[in-house]
């Protein structure tokens, strides 16, 4: 492997990818990433794909509003189908704790532009006919939103930056940040040392244990989630809408002819185990049915987990690292790593290039949490 580049890239998920085609973007060549298993291994291989508008912090909003023009066109800019279902998401709302925050957000899109609007339990009925409204005080919907394939965005990324003069090492194991007079110096791997000014860690769930490999500590940790799909439903035909029961964060949407479910397991430790925990399916199965009954008429085919990389205040950290110059973080984006994976590639390689954004990130700073300035993120799923 070369001994040099201009940025080593620490990690191969969709994150690494789109800062490494956007680097080529702005003239870097010299662009190195690392994965230590293979690209895509990571949570961009087990995900539910979601892009969505619907945030309640502004930063976060703003993100998706910088990535949603870029999936949208991902076919031509990038040469690869995204898969992009654009088919809404249909937020549930049932708890009256919850009423609040949504009007707030409400306001907030409306202020930002964001063409979600409230809608009544008729109306949620009337986008999806199999879901249980009875229940529901109010819904939000935002046309705008949907899901994607991780997996083909990433792999876009990949060869339109390889075509521009990036290399990506896949089984390449950082092992050392080297560091001297404060800043950066390269990389010790296992497939080699490298120098380079600038390293970035976008290596997700694994994000603080590479940070601490240069002497930062990063408030990142893995937390195990579950997706379960189920055979064909009978009578299930018709496209349906990304739908979120809020008040336990069960979520649904089509997959491979079936229905995609997730859920949060509240029991949930912070750890790196992502075996599918099948005693957790029928909670998740309960809830499913409770709420979309069409379900009686299928099972579950499949299951999976893969990790969020989760920061106390469930939004990323993006942006240079005080006291470490040339290090850069892109992770702990707490399940939002794909929506907001080409605006971040965007922003981080102006970054590297320019000294500068054109979004200001400064609210995703990592010293945020030293400061205790956290941006609070409502609509966790």
């Amino acid at each position: 492997m070369r001994r040099t580049a201009d940025v080593v890239i620490v990690g191969g998920g969709i994150i690494g990818a789109s800062i490494a085609y956007h680097l080529t973007k702005k003239g870097v060549r010299d662009v190195l990433v690392l994965e230590r298993d293979r690209l895509g291994s990571g949570s961009t291989g087990k995900n539910a794909g979601g892009i969505r508008l619907q945030f309640s912090s502004e930063i976060n909003v703003r993100l998706s509003q910088r990535s949603l023009p870029h999936i949208e066109r991902f076919a031509d800019e990038i040469g690869a189908d995204p898969h992009f279902h654009q088919v809404g998401y249909l937020f549930l709302i049932t708890e009256e704790r919850d009423v609040a925050p949504f009007e707030r957000s409400l306001a907030m899109w409306s202020k930002l532009g964001v063409p979600a609007r409230r809608i009544t339990a008729a109306e949620a009925k009337a986008l999806f006919p199999h879901a249980r409204t009875d229940d529901v005080r109010f819904g939000t919907f935002c046309a705008k939103d949907g899901y994607a394939d991780p997996t083909s965005m990433m792999n876009g990324y990949v060869a339109r930056a390889r075509e521009a003069g990036a290399t990506f090492v896949e089984g390449a194991q950082v092992t050392e940040i080297t560091c001297g007079n404060g800043r950066v110096a390269g990389v010790r791997s296992s497939a080699g040392d490298v120098a380079a000014p600038t390293i970035v860690d976008a290596a997700g769930p694994w994000a603080a244990l590479v940070a601490k490999l240069a002497k930062v500590d990063l408030p990142i940790s893995p937390l195990r989630r579950h997706i379960f799909v189920t055979e064909p439903v009978a009578g299930l035909d018709e496209d349906f809408p990304l739908t979120i029961e809020f008040a336990t964060g069960l979520y649904a949407h089509r997959e491979s002819g079936g229905v995609l479910l997730g859920m949060a397991d509240p029991n949930e430790k912070p750890g790196f185990d992502d075996g599918v925990n099948w005693d957790f399916m029928p909670t998740v199965v309960e809830r499913a049915l409770s709420r979309f009954p069409i379900l009686e008429r299928t099972s579950i085919k499949t299951g999976w987990a893969g990790l969020y990389e989760d920061t106390p205040d469930k939004h990323p950290i993006l942006g240079k690292v005080d006291g470490v110059e040339g290090f850069i973080c892109a992770a702990g984006f707490s399940g939002h790593g794909v929506m907001h994976a080409p605006a971040t590639g965007e922003l981080l390689a102006e970054l590297i290039v320019d000294g500068r954004t054109s979004l200001d990130i400064n609210a995703l700073r990592a010293s945020r949490f030293g400061a205790g300035e956290l941006v609070r993120e409502h609509n966790v799923i």
